[in-house]
């Protein structure tokens, strides 16, 4: 027994990256998402154009990034045609002081009006009033008065954008100004070169980190959004390191001559990361003071203890653990105590991580040779699975709760084989595949809001 235990350990790191396990148990009744059959929001802009060339490429640059920005969400069609009503809705009769009429819109199907003046100011900083309407209630669902300079056209087009799915949907923050750290793979299957990487959202600002002469896996932010943690192999061995992203100094965590990998941080005190550890030949979940350079054990089991979440409110921890044979989910107060198993949908599952909103818990599984990502309930009911695929895996909330971000790869071999990063709306199971730079494989991802 003591032989199997340590050939287990050994692939423990393969076990933890790629989730290959094939055992199945309880069997339960999982609902598939998918976005057949969505009704789109129809949004008419007005005010959109002008017959000053300058401003009205300043205004085409707006309207195209926040176009973009909705598209990767399938809810709404934009409508741009300045012509759709009538002429008197030409830019120069635009007055977003007015009550629109909404007859025409009304009897055309259109649900909302976005209506916006563009004009520049002494300064030559460009002035944006902007209200969105609803056509069927006939009232206004936001107004906005915006300054912006030329370099920030695009961080106020995701605002827009942020405010217009707002008001689409009720949640209570957009996910357009967010950036994601991810592993980027270049170079041949066998012999790829891992570096971490950041990019906003849109797919601009791609900014590698670390050079690619270490394997480095598994990013993830810290609470201030000024530091990643990530897997790096030092001294042969995977080791938790910290990047600063002010200065760039990255810097091994805690006191550990053991293996540690799996990283997640406190959601409310930035001091505070889980980890695992393997020591003596037994791998279990610890909790770190980070400042302190000290570590709490949380699990004690002969059983391999792994990739830990905390809850939104820090009081509760979910992991992956396989000490009732095959791999399932735990959840447990945060001092490690009432350990309690939450998953029984059939399969092995590993990876949870716990929304912002402390309700659900996202999962990677796999069953029947399939891998899959999927949501629980946070005591382990109303297991949904969103998608499928030959690997998926790695799943992150969205910081509003809505999106869950993962790497999937389509196939064992050529292009399919490369991870690509996509996002999945938990509601309405639309798939969005995150731009990243072309032949780049991506992995592990992590995203914040900027």
């Amino acid at each position: 027994m003591k032989s199997l235990k340590n050939l287990l350990i050994n692939f423990l790191f393969l076990l933890f990256t790629y989730f290959i396990v094939t055992k199945t148990c309880f069997s339960a009744i999982t609902l598939t998402i998918n976005s057949s059959g969505l009704e789109q929001n129809k949004i008419l802009l007005q005010g959109f154009s002008s017959s000053n060339t300058e401003l009205n490429e300043t205004i085409n640059i707006i309207k195209n990034t926040i176009t973009k920005n909705l598209n990767t969400t399938n809810l709404v069609q934009i409508i741009e045609n300045q012509t759709f009503l009538s002429t008197n809705n030409s830019p120069e009769n635009i007055n977003t002081e007015s009550i629109p009429d909404f007859s025409q819109s009304k009897r055309l199907g259109i649900d909302n009006l976005l209506v916006a003046n563009f004009n520049y100011n002494a300064r030559g900083d460009l002035e944006l009033k902007i209200r969105m309407w609803d056509v069927q209630d006939q009232r206004q669902l936001f107004g906005k008065f915006y300054t912006a300079s030329y370099d920030n056209f695009r961080k106020l087009s995701h605002s827009i954008a942020n405010e217009i799915f707002k008001a689409i949907t009720q949640e209570a923050i957009g996910h357009f100004s967010s950036k994601i750290v991810y592993v980027s793979e270049v170079g041949q299957v066998l012999k790829r070169i891992k570096r971490l990487a950041t990019i906003d959202f849109d797919g601009e600002n791609h900014r590698l980190l670390t050079d690619g002469k270490e394997l480095v896996l598994t990013p993830t932010f810290s609470k201030d959004k000024q530091e990643i943690f990530y897997l790096r192999y030092f001294e042969k061995k995977p080791q938790i390191f910290s990047l600063n992203l002010r200065n760039m100094h990255s810097q091994k965590i805690g006191g550990f001559k053991a293996t540690t990998f799996a990283s997640s941080p406190h959601p409310k005190d930035s001091n505070l990361i889980l980890l695992s550890a393997i020591i003596d030949g037994n791998c279990d979940i610890f909790e770190l003071n980070i400042s302190g350079n000290f570590a709490k054990r949380l699990t004690k089991s002969p059983a391999i203890d792994t990739t830990a979440s905390y809850s939104a409110d820090g009081k509760q921890i979910v992991f992956a653990s396989d000490r009732e044979n095959n791999q399932q989910l735990y959840v447990m107060n945060n001092d490690g105590t009432q350990i309690n198993r939450i998953s029984y949908g059939g399969g092995s599952y590993s990876k949870p991580s716990w929304s912002s909103d402390n309700k659900l818990i996202a999962f990677t599984k796999i069953k029947g040779g399939q891998f899959m990502i999927g949501i629980m309930n946070a005591n382990g009911k109303n297991e949904k699975i969103l998608t499928t695929g030959y690997l998926v895996e790695g799943a992150k909330w969205s910081p509003n709760g809505r999106y869950l971000i993962y790497s999937k790869k389509t196939g064992p071999y050529g292009l399919n084989s490369i991870p690509r990063l996509f996002t999945i709306d938990i509601v309405t199971g639309y798939e969005y595949e995150i731009p990243t730079p072309k032949l780049e494989g991506a992995s592990d991802p992590d995203w914040i809001l900027e």
